[in-house]
């Protein structure tokens, strides 16, 4: 009998414990995933400069399921804003877990920009654009 109790308070603890929700949201589908910057543009009065980025120097974004942003050590980076827009629709991140700011952010000094636009180009290339005229070329990792 204590066999059969144990068992059944086994199956009711399995039967309690919720997967979480990793399809990503309909919003957001089309960019979840790791993102290598590739090439920073600055618009400088009326040219645009544009710095290629090496590999060494290069780094990731990942951005979840929830439509959260992440850098490489999984944290939320400094001076992100709130929502941002994607191919022109505002979009506000859902987390589904709880975020970490990067502990770097601490000894950051930010004016944050209230928006982010991100466009996605192709399947594989994105760009960011911030409100101080900066763009950053992403492209999928494979």
């Amino acid at each position: 009998m204590k066999t059969f109790a144990l068992y059944v308070l086994v199956l009711f603890a399995f039967v309690q414990c919720k997967k979480e929700n990793r399809d990503p949201l309909p919003e957001v589908a089309s960019i979840v995933g790791k993102w290598r910057i590739v090439e920073y543009k600055q618009i400088r009065d009326d040219s645009t400069v544009t710095q290629k980025v090496s590999n060494a120097d290069s780094y990731l974004y990942e951005i979840r399921y929830d439509g959260v942003l992440l850098n490489e050590a999984g944290y939320v980076p400094c001076c992100l804003p709130v929502e941002y827009s994607l191919n022109g629709k505002a979009f506000t991140p859902k987390p589904a877990t709880a975020l970490e700011l990067d502990p770097v952010c601490s000894y950051s000094l930010c004016a944050t920009c209230p928006e982010m636009k991100l466009t996605l180009i192709s399947p594989d290339r994105l760009t960011m654009e911030t409100c101080t005229g900066y763009f950053s070329t992403f492209t999928r990792e494979k």
